[in-house]
Order: structure tokens, then sequence, then C-alpha cells
């Protein structure tokens, strides 16, 4: 007989397995594609485990996506924040123009965060595909920009 603590966990990462890809599906397939195959760990607590300054990281090598559960954040817009880094490296980061299009919404944006433009971005792409939107990093323009990356 499977004991229950065994049986609580299996069930719980299939909920996880399940609501990690209803988030991915809400992302146009070239996006989502840049995390296929690739494994998902959740940390407990607000930051990664053993790592109090980060609450996720994506590791193209280990093909893994780690993800905390920060204080302020629903684990979806977490889970896709990390994502927007993959996003930006592929689609942004390679074009020139884009990236100088971005620092210049930055720029002129009101009661921004202080953070690096990458950042920011991943903030704006997981605020764009989120259920649930978080007020700070609401921006039309940030809107505008996410809609169009990638096409």
């Amino acid at each position: 007989m499977i004991s229950f603590k065994k049986y609580f966990k299996q069930d719980n990462m299939e909920e996880e397995k399940g609501d990690i890809k209803k988030t991915l599906a809400k992302l146009p397939e070239s996006h989502a594609a840049l995390v296929n195959g690739f494994q998902w760990k959740f940390h407990a607590g607000n930051t990664l485990n053993g790592d109090n300054q980060h609450v996720g990281y994506v590791d193209t090598r280990s093909k893994e996506v780690a993800v905390a559960a920060p204080w302020n954040y629903g684990r979806e817009f977490t889970i896709l924040h990390e994502v927007a880094h993959k996003v930006w490296e592929r689609f942004v980061a390679p074009n020139s123009h884009l990236v100088h299009e971005w620092k210049i919404i930055v720029a002129r944006t009101k009661n921004k965060q202080n953070q690096e433009p990458e950042e920011l971005f991943c903030h704006a792409y997981a605020n764009y595909y989120v259920k649930n939107k978080i007020v700070i990093h609401d921006h039309p323009e940030w809107t505008q920009f996410i809609a169009h990356v990638g096409e």
C-alpha cells in the first residue's frame, strides 16, 4: 500500500504539471517551446533554497527551471517570469533595435522599479500572460511591446 505522504506528493506533482501545462498553453507556441522538455522544481520558501537573492532560475544545460513561492507574487507569475528570460534571450536580445526600443519605453515609464531592462521585460511579460495581474508591472506601453515580441 502506498503511504499517505507518497500519495500526497504524487498527487501534488500531477497538479503542478497540469498547472504548468495550462500556463504554457497561454503563450505563443514559439515561446512555450523554449522550455519544452525542461524539468520544473518548486521551492517552498520566498526564495530558492540556499539562495536568498532569487525566486527562480532557468538552466539550459540541465534543462531545469526552479521556482520559489515569493510572498508578493503567485507561482504562475514566477513561472512566466522565468520563461520570459528565455524569450528575451531568443527574441529580444539578438535584435538590437528591440533592445533599444525596450530601453526607451522603460526610461519613459513612471513608477517603475529600478531594475535592469531584462528584469523589467520579464516582469512585463509575466504580467501580460498571468491570470492575476500585478499592478506595479501593468503599464500600457509595456503591454503593447510584449504583445508583439516573437511575431
